[in-house]
């Protein structure tokens, strides 16, 4: 395969030099930083307050600020997206762009089967035309965990009723334990991992990023997300290194190579990046960062079912920081989901009550960093999926993630602090005429129970239940009293991981 890009192995090959003597990059401090001083990012951050229904206009900084950048685009547009559903705007934009001579690649997510959630995805590829999938990648890997199967019993007691792997959860509260078991109702299997990457590489320059899809619900403004854009060199020379081995290399998931984490210091801040699974961004990412929290955590997410990340939350409220969560209804309704083991911790959390989706990946910590990026904060988002994740380091673009938090927060009423709203239902504002399933059980507004005079009550929560410590007990694990043990063939598995699945493939958006 030829390329118009000479730049390209230029850009490869010093990435290749910068990364050469790299140390172990097992802590986000491993990693050393390049200097970009004319390097800049830009945070957007939107909140669908207003917006009645997902629509195929693109009149939100999400939406513009992409078109704006394929609009200006001369040589060279990367993109490595979920899919395309309804952005006619963008759709021209690309169609624009390839018009006046600019050269367009894609990657673009699709199971095994060859099937992608998105409406407008096929017509996008047949357009661009030099687009490639996770499609064979994901084949190969569906046969491997059929022979692999899914390991031992959990140590746990199963909740009633469910049918998933059992998460066992043990978190210390200081003189008690809070103790659960987490598993789904339905079994879990059969799925495949996602090309979940949202972003665009603009001649070599530029990246749009973030956790927002090029869809309707998303750019087109119904949901809340976020967008970086980086006017970076060297982070887009990153990104291009990473769509290559998807798009050029056809590694995707568990095969891609690690090159990374990478970290640039830019006029305004210094940007780690981490893409998984190879950079395991949770673990050397996001939890670092959580452990050293002092003073204060800001989240928002779609899915937060991380069970390591919930301890380090915990912990960090037990020394004193203030923690606030954002989590979405369809999120809240998962089983696996912790946010009723937070507010059991004591850690203010609210479940929107949108139509639309808090779609945000994201937090901010001590008025200095921003998370931010596609990757839910789940395992899959961690050990499967093609994701990426930024690390911000930067007071400027913390203040104004906590000033958006802040003015999200308090919109939001004080209710929500203990209730679960159905994402389809008269409590979540416009969820019962938007013409969207918002909780993917394929029935559609006034056709949805939960949107009837009298709904449907929905299925309890799982429990949890505080154990206070005695005799001289230290630590919190599953072996307290009262709870069943039962010895698992991987005694050092700290994560439920079933390969392929992950929330967001049951409830895309």
């Amino acid at each position: 395969m030829t390329s118009s890009r000479p730049w390209l192995a230029v850009a490869l090959g010093a990435l290749a030099l910068a990364t050469a003597c790299r140390p172990d990059p097992g802590s986000s401090s491993a990693a050393p930083s390049v200097a970009d001083p004319n390097g800049r990012i830009e945070l957007l951050l939107y909140e669908p307050t207003g917006r009645a229904a997902p629509t195929d206009t693109c009149d939100v900084a999400l939406c513009t600020s992409l078109v704006a950048l394929i609009d200006g685009a001369e040589r060279t547009i990367d993109f490595a997206i979920y899919g395309m559903r309804n952005q006619t705007r963008v759709f021209q934009a690309l169609q624009q762009a390839k018009a006046r001579g600019v050269e367009v690649r894609g990657v673009v997510d699709r199971d095994r089967h060859g099937k992608n959630y998105y409406a407008s995805t096929d017509a996008l590829v047949d357009m661009v035309g030099s687009v490639q999938s996770d499609q064979r990648v994901d084949e190969i890997l569906a046969k491997q965990k059929a022979r692999d199967g899914e390991g031992g019993e959990p140590r746990c007691d199963r909740p009633a009723g469910t049918q998933g792997p059992v998460q066992c959860l043990a978190y210390d509260l200081g003189d008690s334990c809070l103790l659960a078991a987490h598993a789904s109702r339905e079994p879990l299997g059969g799925g495949d991992a996602i090309m979940h990457d949202k972003f665009f590489v603009i001649d070599g320059k530029s990246v749009w990023t973030g956790s927002t899809n090029v869809s309707d619900s998303c750019s087109g403004g119904y949901n809340a997300n976020l967008v970086v854009v980086a006017h970076s060199g060297r982070i887009a020379g990153w990104y291009t290194q990473e769509f290559e081995q998807m798009y050029r290399e056809g590694k995707f998931h568990t095969r891609k190579q690690q090159h990374g984490p990478h970290r640039a210091t830019l006029a305004n801040g210094e940007v780690e990046l981490r893409f998984s699974p190879q950079d395991d961004p949770i673990r050397d990412g996001v939890r670092p960062l959580l452990k050293h929290a002092r003073k204060q955590i800001d989240i928002a997410v779609f899915f937060l079912t991380h069970k390591r990340i919930v301890e380090d939350l915990i912990a960090a409220h037990s020394r004193g920081v203030k923690i606030r969560v954002i989590i979405d209804s369809t999120g809240a309704r998962n089983e696996y989901s912790k946010h009723e083991l937070l507010r059991a911790a004591g850690i203010p959390v609210k479940v929107e009550n949108w139509g639309g989706k808090m779609h945000m990946k994201s937090a901010a910590i001590d008025g200095q960093v921003v998370i931010a990026g596609s990757m839910n904060w789940t395992s899959s988002g961690e050990y499967n999926n093609d994701e990426n994740t930024l690390l911000l380091r930067s007071p400027e673009l913390a203040a104004q993630y906590h000033a958006f938090f802040e003015r999200t927060w308090t919109a939001l009423p004080d209710t929500l602090l203990a209730a679960n709203p159905d994402p389809e239902s008269q409590g979540s504002t416009t969820a019962c005429s938007d013409g969207v399933d918002n909780d993917y059980d394929r029935a559609i507004d006034m056709e949805d129970p939960g949107c009837s005079a009298s709904p449907p009550p929905l299925p309890p929560m799982l429990p949890w239940r505080v154990v206070p410590k005695v005799g001289g007990r230290l630590t919190c694990d599953i072996d307290m009293p009262g709870q069943a043990t039962r010895r698992s063939k991987d005694e050092a598995a700290t994560e439920v991981v079933v390969p392929g699945v992950d929330p967001e493939q049951v409830a895309a958006d």
